[in-house]
């Protein structure tokens, strides 16, 4: 077999400036599309959540919820435009206006100052000998260029408006992709991790979520609070311009530190050049009181609703977010400004990756095995599940899988369980995780449904609820204890390797539709021939699980004759062709429509193909809308399923891990009674863990 090289060091060094090359070359040339590229990628992700919401609904695909989603944001921004538009155009004309008038009086204000002193308390201030012309000749033509560079800018936007709905309709159709295909993108970005930083790019990742949550999510919701606060108290105080300010306030929100500022000062020279008010003030105590209001709306959003809304993932020195402001706006211009703040946090995140990797320090101290958590209040206690907790428990699944999971479904079923657990971690009385420990038979328990808070990956609960459940499984009186879990979740791996599991089957996924025509050589088998269809597992030539483990609703128990028995007095156990082989069924669900799952398969090899061509037929005269089959992943039994018109339903494998503990398992070695029978209805369509 032929060995391709590996590349020296040089090699890779200029294939790398190459590359950074190329992608320096493609930002310079194509520049005027980052903008809209930026807005598609913000847009995807706010109304993520809103489409995944949506799709939970049976009626609903996900397509048709982001669909659904955005016609809805179109028509808001038809109405938007056609209703307020014309009206914020007006108001920000009115205020260019008034900033022309202001600085045409810039002279002859400059002059009636120099024709006598000023006095300001206990100080005169004398300008008739200061020579106001420089002054004059500099600032009043660089003013006067600013405002007509806006008013052409807004003349601009006006005129093309073409252009402007076709780079909105390019931001539309990028999000609307980002969106059908956000799970997938991610698993892409982690299929190019080497393995064995794959648990630093998930601890990467669960960091950066909390920060782009915040900034996009919170920033958005703390801009709409501010300019609703702005817009309604400066037109209940007779403002002029109201709109625009609250337009401004919402829009400077997003600029750090001096976005206030401005919204500030803006506002107060609207005031001071108001010419009258309903409230009958003068100039000067009707400006004071606009910058009270408008003070006093800083400070709370500053101390009441920014801590709140934002968290603490943003906090950096002013200074260096003025700076990152400033040198965002000069790279990238508007959307440079607007994202200097999780682009400085984000820079900072892998800053400190780097320099820790760079001089052999721990990238994540607090977090290192063995390590306590720094601060008590952060500390993770698990205990059993309540009722209480149903409803942080569905926020949390909510997140999980588009929105999909089915731990809503099996709660109450869970939560009644006395031979096993429903645990639940808990962190500042908030539950942030769960995990189900359940008994199959007298020795077999499968631990499921582990499920951690997205917003607080990255903190090792995944690793208490698993000590929790394995304390209460050797409490229970021990023996084999398994999980399924996904070939891609390399940091479920490394737990249940440091947690003493050994991965013990790979299964490749394959469904295929039920034909339904013809006859079906398929015959129930009576409960009297149980344990023939035991002996016909037992022979070597058949194929079974390598360690004859069943499928039983997306949890794998050893295959006992009392566990054949169950298939058969369900009547979900089949003859094949007198007797030739024996498959096993159960009923499912698959999104929505009714499918059949295959338990087990024990057949020769040289037959298998025909048989999974009758198992079409069979499916299809039981009404089911998919068959699908958690298959050895061996090549011969893909080979006949491919050639029976069954196809590879996910990318990744379904890896199987189990533990035995030594004091019992000699105990669960042999046949033992089942506790728990086989599912009426499966919901389980992924991985456990």
């Amino acid at each position: 077999m032929d060995i391709s090289p590996r590349w020296s060091t040089t090699t890779k060094s200029i294939v790398m400036l190459a590359i950074l090359a190329v992608v320096a070359f493609l930002l310079l040339r194509f520049q005027g599309v980052i903008a809209p590229l930026i807005l598609a990628v913000i847009l995807a992700y706010l109304l993520n959540p809103i489409v995944t919401a949506l799709a939970k609904f049976p009626p609903l695909s996900r397509t048709l919820a982001i669909l659904m989603v955005y016609l809805i944001l179109i028509l808001l921004l038809l109405g938007l435009v056609s209703g307020a538009g014309l009206l914020i155009q007006q108001q920000f004309s009115g205020i260019l206006s008034t900033a022309l008038a202001f600085i045409n009086n810039i002279p002859a204000w400059i002059n009636s100052l120099s024709s006598k002193p000023v006095q300001l308390g206990p100080f005169t201030l004398d300008l008739s000998k200061t020579d106001a012309t420089a002054l004059q000749n500099e600032l009043i033509p660089t003013a006067r260029d600013w405002i007509g560079r806006i008013t052409n800018w807004m003349t601009g936007a006006a005129s093309e408006a073409a252009t402007t709905v076709a780079w909105a309709g390019f931001v539309f159709i990028i999000s609307y992709y980002l969106i059908h295909d956000i799970n997938a993108m991610e698993k892409g970005v982690l299929r190019l991790v080497p393995d064995e930083y794959q648990k630093d790019a998930q601890r990467l990742l669960a960091d950066l979520g909390p920060i782009w949550n915040a900034f996009l999510r919170g920033q958005l919701l703390l801009s709409l609070i501010m300019g609703s606060a702005f817009g309604l108290v400066m037109s209940l105080l007779g403002l002029r311009y109201a709109l625009v300010i609250a337009l401004m306030a919402a829009l400077m929100e997003f600029v750090p530190i001096i976005g206030p500022y401005l919204t500030a000062g803006t506002t107060i020279l609207i005031a001071l050049f108001q010419p009258f008010n309903w409230l009958g003030f003068s100039p000067t105590a009707y400006t004071l009181c606009v910058a009270a209001a408008a003070l006093l709306l800083q400070q709370l959003e500053a101390n009441f609703l920014s801590p709140r809304v934002m968290g603490r993932q943003l906090r950096m020195h002013p200074a260096i977010l003025i700076v990152g402001a400033f040198v965002g706006a000069s790279l990238m211009g508007i959307p440079g400004l607007l994202l200097s703040g999780p682009i400085l946090a984000t820079t900072r995140l892998f800053g400190r990756y780097v320099y820790a990797k760079l001089f052999n320090l721990p990238p994540w101290p607090d977090l290192e095995e063995g390590r306590p958590i720094a601060f008590a209040e952060n500390a993770v206690a698990c205990r059993p599940a309540r009722e209480a907790d149903k409803p942080e428990v569905l926020d949390m699944t909510a997140r999980v899988w588009e929105g999909h999971d089915y731990i809503p479904q099996v709660w109450s079923e869970w939560l009644a369980d006395r031979v096993g657990i429903l645990a639940a971690a808990e962190r500042n009385g908030k539950v942030v995780g769960i995990g189900k420990l359940t008994r199959l038979a007298g020795g077999e328990w499968w631990l499921e449904g582990l499920r951690v808070h997205p917003d607080y990956q990255g903190m090792k609960i995944s690793s208490r609820i698993f000590e929790y459940l394995l304390d209460q499984w050797r409490e229970r009186g021990g023996g084999v204890i398994r999980l399924a879990t996904s070939s891609e979740r390399v940091q479920v791996h490394h737990l249940c390797d440091r947690l003493g599991f050994r991965h013990s089957e790979t299964f490749l996924v394959m469904a295929a539709s039920p034909t339904g025509r013809g006859e079906s050589a398929f015959e129930l088998i009576a409960e009297a021939d149980a344990s023939a269809v035991f002996a016909l597992s037992e022979k070597a030539t058949t194929v079974r699980y390598a360690s004859g483990l069943v499928n039983t609703g997306w949890r794998w128990s050893r295959l006992t004759e009392d566990r054949m028995r169950e298939f058969i007095r369900r009547g979900r156990a089949w003859w094949w062709k007198d007797r030739a082989a024996v498959l096993m069924l159960y009923d499912s669900d698959h999104e929505s429509r009714p499918s059949l799952e295959i338990a087990a398969v024990l057949s020769p090899v040289t037959q298998l193909a025909a048989m999974f061509g009758d198992a079409r037929r069979l499916a299809g005269l039981a009404g089911a809308a998919r068959l699908a089959w958690a298959m050895p992943n061996l090549p011969a039994v893909a080979d006949a399923a491919r050639r029976a018109g069954f196809a590879q339903e996910w990318d990744a494998q379904l890896w199987i891990f189990e533990r035995s503990d030594p004091r019992t398992a000699e105990q669960t070695s042999g046949s033992a009674q089942t506790d728990t029978g086989l599912p009426v209805e499966a919901n389980r369509n992924r991985p456990s863990a």
